[in-house]
């Protein structure tokens, strides 16, 4: 089971940061669990997806002086320990009424509908709400926070830095273990940590297009895209197009017949 692999990593990473006066407080994370889908079903439907998306975060954003060891796997599935505005902000997630989840909803759509027949574009995207949404409460995808103590309202690009640098090896595991084929980097740091942990000899580029990278080695492809943050500033088309840009290259170029 990933779970119970990556529940390994996570006790080595939390002692590990403690070690280093990097923080007391954990964030876990992988593929994002759902109503009425056991831990093992949801895997499988994973493992048999054509399209296995990974999207890379920074930090988890907790406002305020106080932390709190959180479970992003549960940002969509009610607990039997959630209080009231716990199950208000969930139902809110899985209704795409927050932005931030609103935008990986129209990333995962796009990412997985996108064909050499249909580019998908936000407007589009828009008028597809009601499927959008349910795809997304169904559909399995994995959340990965680079950096695992929870931090505030902005993480500076040198604390991730030094996070992407010590604990590397063990996000690399991580990712490992979920075994994605599509992964989305929301900061160009993450990007190129996660691009130079490929062989070089097995990544190809597309000439006018940075933030897209293919890793390809024996049967195994892997696309590694370049995001903004889903907390922009800036229009969701904007974000949207930020990836779906280099993606439908990628998709005129090496899937046309």
């Amino acid at each position: 089971m990933i779970n119970e692999e990556l529940e390994k990593i996570f006790v080595v990473w939390k002692n590990k940061l403690k070690e280093n006066g990097d923080g007391e407080f954990f964030t876990k994370d992988g593929i994002l669990r759902q109503n009425n889908k056991s831990d093992e079903q949801i895997e499988q439907e994973w493992f048999s997806s054509s399209k296995r998306i990974l999207i890379l975060l920074k930090d988890q954003n907790q406002y305020g002086e106080l932390k709190w060891d959180e479970d992003i796997r549960d940002w969509l599935k009610d607990t039997e320990t959630d209080n009231s505005r716990v199950l208000e902000q969930k139902q809110k997630n899985r209704n795409l009424e927050i932005q931030f989840t609103k935008r990986i909803a129209f990333l995962l759509w796009g990412l997985s509908k996108m064909d050499e027949g249909c580019k998908w574009w936000c407007n589009e995207v828009v008028m597809h709400i009601d499927e959008v949404k349910k795809f997304f409460n169904t559909q399995p995808f994995a959340l990965v926070e680079c950096k695992k103590v929870p931090g505030g309202g902005f993480l500076n690009d040198r604390t991730l830095k030094k996070h992407l640098q010590r604990y590397g090896a063990l996000l690399k595991n991580e990712i490992d273990i979920l075994n994605p084929n599509i992964v989305v980097c929301t900061s160009p740091y993450i990007y190129d940590f996660v691009v130079s942990s490929f062989p070089k000899e097995s990544i190809f580029t597309i000439d006018g297009h940075n933030s897209i990278r293919i890793s390809k080695d024996g049967q195994k492809e892997t696309i590694i895209l370049c995001s903004y943050h889903p907390s922009v500033r800036k229009s969701d088309e904007y974000f949207y197009e930020g990836v779906m840009d280099h993606y439908r290259e990628y998709i005129q170029r090496f899937t046309e017949k």
